[in-house]
């Protein structure tokens, strides 16, 4: 992948790693996959290493693939603040996914690699801001407006629940409140709860080798709005319910910050009451960060088959 780097309104701007585009042309109805990494990483998640990483998958399949670093992660851009009174950090940067990002990738990247329509990736905290996009998108959709600034097909999930693992809370708690606005995890104890640990035979050894390389700091306001106090108290009647567009979701059956069983993953999917289509389910023997998982492969097999799947239901007016 190569890195790019695309200005914003303002002085702002956005980087990432993206797909050189293929010099074969692409099927009819492509979508463009933007991919957005959790707390802690960066757009290098989704380029691990060459066997966990979506550039094979991107390059078989002919589907170009964009990851972001979110706003305060590598280069890109904080979101501005003080935030509005009644706003949240996932609110804020949902809202900047819509007016500002996604267009900004859109209008860069839609002739190049002569795309469709955008799918997003999301995993853990990513997750909240991506609803948030998708419902402004339909409402802009709504009045007329949404197609002007990008087409949306679909989301892809991960990584975020309704139920939190108490357990694993009460190991990061304490280091919520000793480390000012950004924390960055022990690599150890990041290793135990993303990937299930070293003897959990859930990741190879050579994921483990990238994960000192992989870490960066966490905002305090992500994490924390994360509980259910906030995001889990608004998100369903603010957000969820107003989403049109097919959703995927999915969680890790091994995942140590997220209770994943099949009412758990009904719970999730049953906010999306207007969806156009909706798949869901549990990818057994997987942690948290099931992109760097054993299972790693099929899940990406899954993401661009899926991806495809909408690209072609979006430019036939499906949904």
């Amino acid at each position: 992948m190569e890195s790019f780097k695309l200005p914003l309104s303002g002085d702002s701007i956005v980087t990432g790693l993206r797909m050189p585009a293929s010099p074969s042309v692409p099927h009819k109805n492509t979508p463009l996959v933007v991919a957005l990494h959790g707390g802690s990483y960066s757009s290098a998640y989704y380029n691990a290493t060459p066997t966990f990483s979506a550039a094979p998958y991107s390059a078989f399949l002919r589907v170009p693939f964009v990851a972001v670093d979110r706003p305060g992660y590598k280069d890109s851009t904080s979101l501005r603040r003080p935030f509005p009174e009644d706003s949240t950090q996932f609110q804020e940067e949902g809202k900047n996914l819509h007016n500002e990002i996604l267009p900004a990738i859109w209008k860069a990247f839609v002739h190049e690699y002569d795309v469709s329509s955008i799918v997003i990736l999301a995993h853990s905290l990513a997750v909240p801001p991506t609803i948030v996009a998708a419902a402004l998108n339909a409402a802009s959709t709504a009045t007329g407006d949404g197609q002007q600034t990008y087409p949306l097909a679909g989301i892809i999930l991960s990584g975020f629940g309704t139920v939190i693992r108490i357990d694993t809370m009460e190991v990061i708690q304490p280091l919520l409140t000793t480390h000012g606005d950004r924390l960055r995890y022990p690599v150890e104890l990041k290793d135990d709860i993303m990937l299930g640990g070293r003897s959990s035979g859930l990741a190879d050894p050579d994921v483990f080798e990238k994960t000192e390389e992989l870490n960066t700091d966490v905002g305090i306001e992500e994490l924390a709005d994360s509980g259910p106090d906030l995001w889990l108290s608004y998100w369903r009647e603010r957000y969820a319910k107003h989403v049109k567009c097919p959703v995927m979701y999915n969680l890790a059956g091994e995942d140590k910050l997220w209770t994943a069983k099949t009412e758990t993953v009904a719970d999730f999917t049953a906010a999306f009451e207007k969806s156009a289509r909706i798949d869901s389910g549990i990818v057994v023997g997987t942690p948290h960060c099931i992109e760097l998982s054993r299972a790693g492969r099929g899940w990406y097999a899954r993401v661009f088959g899926w991806a495809l799947e909408c690209g072609v239901g979006h430019g036939l007016g499906k949904f």
